[in-house]
């Protein structure tokens, strides 16, 4: 719900355009940072998946992906060689495969993001204490909204 005055067509154009650029410009960093890493952008897409679901199996990993299962297979035999995730089969049911971040794997995505929660504390440590909660109100009323947003269609 929201309150306060209704917005114009136009204030509402400047602002998804406001925060279009800037999550246009942010994006375009952390890419050209990802890129300078050794490992490929969906290598560290694979690590950053399994970190935040821990370990699942690769038919569940490939439709978080939405890639083919065989497609996530072969990235995930690469990561196995590169000691980036490990793998293991169901005793129970051999077809199913379980696949993990290993400590490797962990270092990986800390080098590849880092920084990122040093350079937040460096940013927000600009802001006074208004500045900060008002942030973190808007940041948790955008997320809000985007979760009660009907689907596109």
């Amino acid at each position: 719900m929201t309150t306060g005055t209704a917005l114009s067509a136009t204030q509402l154009a400047a602002a998804v355009d406001a925060v279009q650029a800037w999550i246009d410009r942010r994006q375009r960093a952390m890419l050209a940072h990802l890129h300078s890493c050794i490992h490929s952008p969906a290598q560290l897409h694979v690590l950053g998946v399994l970190r935040e679901v821990g370990p699942i199996t690769v038919s569940t990993l490939a439709a978080r992906l939405a890639i083919s299962p065989p497609s996530t297979s072969a990235i995930v035999d690469r990561m196995v060689d590169a000691g980036l995730v490990g793998r293991a089969r169901s005793e129970e049911d051999r077809r199913i495969v379980t696949v993990w971040v290993t400590p490797e794997g962990e270092a990986a995505l800390e080098e590849a993001i880092g920084g990122r929660r040093e350079m937040l504390q460096r940013v927000l440590g600009q802001l006074d204490a208004t500045e900060l909660a008002d942030t973190v109100r808007v940041l948790q009323r955008l997320e809000r909204a985007l979760d009660e947003a009907p689907p596109a269609t």
